[in-house]
């Protein structure tokens, strides 16, 4: 809606103080009349003698803010006959031209706001009915689904009655599956491992709540025995190793598929950690004896090595005579 304009010193104007306030009450009445119909100031002059009376007329005809028809103002359009036309509406006012571009911009402005709204109620609308069908389709696939899953039969597989597994006390506490035990047959000494053999099944009966270690079978035999003897010499005690063997096994209820390989690996362990403690210095042995530091030395502790080793190298021969 275009706006008649009227300048910020319109009230103090000689031209409008000299027209007195009836003559500039049907002005701005004229005014706001031709910005309504887009004449840019052009009036009918029935318009203009039906707001006004002949002598406010001639008061703004006299003044220079209204143009009869035949006016000598070079700067104001002719109005057709009987008709009249306002000083200057053009320097204050816009065109028809401009009001009329103005609103179709408006108008464009506002059918594209409908559009994009348009647009966004579809989409929340689909977005709607599409979350609706999903939430029907899942409700009605849930109890398909139940229906058609796998009925699983609630019973021990693979064998009857309970595994001694599946119970509390039986329970190892080890994450990875039990492997089946072996029956070992050691090979001789100088070979890669210290013993293989085929699978052995697990013992039942009065022994089936030993540790895997001892339910496997696992024993030290003289070929284990030699091996360790000729491969370390004396530096491991072999019957002590081995019980810490046994011991840490039975304890963790671990198993193995060879236990000589684990055995002879554990062998290798403590025959490295001796030779480690062996190459250390021993306490003392940086310290020099001083002149007079004693006349009368203890008596040497007698050594049970050599009986060891003698009972060892008979043991590697084969003759099993002390």
């Amino acid at each position: 809606m275009p706006w008649f304009a009227l300048d910020d010193g319109f009230d103090t104007h000689p031209k409008v103080r000299k027209a007195g306030n009836a003559a500039i009450g049907l002005f701005v009445r004229l005014g706001v009349h031709a910005t309504k119909h887009l004449t840019e100031g052009h009036l009918d002059g029935v318009i203009v003698r039906d707001y006004g009376t002949p002598a406010t007329v001639r008061k703004l005809i006299a003044v220079g803010m209204l143009h009869e028809h035949g006016h000598a103002c070079p700067r104001c359009p002719q109005p057709v006959e009987d008709g009249f036309v306002i000083h200057d509406y053009l320097d204050y006012n816009k065109s028809r031209a401009q009001i009329e571009a103005a609103r179709e911009a408006a108008r464009k402005r506002q059918n594209r706001g409908r559009e994009s709204a348009r647009r966004n109620r579809e989409a929340r609308d689909s977005a709607a009915n599409l979350d609706g069908n999903s939430r029907e389709n899942d409700a009605s696939f849930a109890p398909n689904s139940r229906e058609n899953a796998p009925r699983f039969e609630d019973s021990p597989a693979g064998h009857e009655g309970v595994s001694r597994r599946d119970t509390h006390e039986g329970a190892t506490g080890v994450p990875s599956p039990p492997l089946p035990s072996q029956n070992y047959g050691v090979a001789d000494v100088g070979g890669d491992s210290a013993g293989s053999g085929a699978h052995a099944p697990r013992p039942d009966g009065p022994s089936a709540d030993l540790a895997p270690i001892d339910a496997d079978g696992f024993t030290l035999t003289d070929a284990m025995r030699r091996w360790a003897l000729q491969t370390f010499g004396p530096t491991v005690d072999i019957d002590h190793s081995t019980a810490q063997f046994v011991s840490h096994y039975r304890s963790t209820g671990a198993r193995r598929r060879s236990w000589p390989d684990a055995w002879q690996k554990w062998i290798r362990d403590d025959a490295k950690r001796a030779a480690e403690r062996a190459n250390r210095p021993q306490q003392g042995a940086f310290l020099v004896p001083l002149p007079g530091g004693g006349q009368n030395p203890p008596p040497a502790r007698r050594s049970t090595t050599d009986e060891r080793v003698a009972g060892w190298l008979a043991l590697a021969s084969g003759d099993d005579t002390p």
